[in-house]
């Protein structure tokens, strides 16, 4: 059977549903849903459907009833089949958000929301991003996220932050780096033990900005 991708109103009714009073405050929003499926996405493991949506609804949300349910889980499933199709394609990958960096600290951009589930995806899964012979590749390109989120204090990211112009032109390289990222994953690497991956600041949180604040 041929993928049905999402349609617009299919988009808009997960979207909504993600919004609404429905699910626990700290449920992923949908620009954080569709960076941490991405990650999921790019993983050469196929993650848990059960434990993941477990983790994006935070905790089970109220719905309406059972046809509800099985609507909107299926809806997340077909998304999370959407983004692999895309990365499989090798085509320029279409992150949906602005890509751009808040202007005040007290508020999240939707790239940073976007990027902050993509880094929870890929600590997730962090065995299978680094254990192996391209480690430190896949940590280098790994560094427009990380300056992105907004959950790394690391001098360098803090630095690149803070020169609008680097910033912008690192940030902007996010839709190519999926594409090496999902790539180099998907080969065959030797393995070998682990040396270096990033680490978040311990005092960030990647669900750190309430949507219905």
């Amino acid at each position: 059977m041929t993928h049905q991708p999402l349609d617009d109103l299919e988009l808009e009714t997960l979207e909504n549903f993600l919004e609404s009073d429905q699910v626990h405050e700290e449920c992923h929003n949908f620009v954080m849903a569709h960076g941490f499926l991405t990650a999921l996405s790019i993983c050469p493991i196929e993650f848990d459907k059960n434990k993941w949506q477990t983790i994006l609804f935070e905790e089970t949300p109220n719905f309406t009833n059972a046809k509800e349910e099985k609507n909107i889980t299926q809806l997340l499933t077909r998304l999370k089949l959407d983004i692999h199709k895309e990365l499989e394609s090798e085509e320029e990958f279409l992150v949906p958000c602005e890509m751009a960096l808040s202007d005040s600290p007290d508020e999240l951009s939707e790239l940073q929301e976007w990027s902050s589930g993509f880094m929870e995806g890929v600590f997730l899964t962090e065995s299978h991003w680094f254990d192996s012979e391209k480690e430190d590749a896949i940590a280098e390109l790994l560094l427009p996220f990380m300056v992105a989120s907004d959950l790394f204090d690391d001098d360098d990211v803090v630095q690149i932050r803070k020169n609008t112009k680097l910033a912008k032109s690192c940030i902007e390289q996010i839709p190519d780096v999926l594409t090496d990222l999902y790539l180099i994953l998907r080969t065959e690497p030797e393995k070998k033990s682990v040396k270096k991956k990033p680490t978040p600041n311990k005092n960030k949180n990647t669900k750190n900005h309430n949507k219905r604040s």
